[in-house]
């Protein structure tokens, strides 16, 4: 990963580290991650249906996100993504 960890207690890079990221509240701690206000409004947890969401296309599920990848159309590569996340 180029911009994110997914070591536990890793640093954040240029994204927040996104070991144990499902099932957190939205912008949440991350170790000290400045998250934009785009996504600090959003509310909710990281669960399947909003990591799709979000990985579909980060700059719809919350406008003025810092995040700057465009995301994945592929279903199965969204899937693929999500399970890694769930297992880490």
């Amino acid at each position: 990963m180029a911009c994110h960890t997914i070591a536990k207690g890793g640093a954040n890079g240029i994204g927040p580290n996104l070991s144990g990221v499902v099932g957190e509240a939205v912008a949440s701690g991350r170790g000290g991650y400045a998250f934009s206000d785009a996504l600090k409004g959003k509310g909710g947890k990281w669960d399947e249906a909003t990591l799709n969401e979000w990985l579909t296309s980060p700059s719809k599920f919350a406008a003025g996100t810092k995040m700057t990848f465009a995301g994945l159309t592929d279903a199965q590569q969204r899937a693929d993504v999500i399970a890694y996340l769930k297992a880490n």
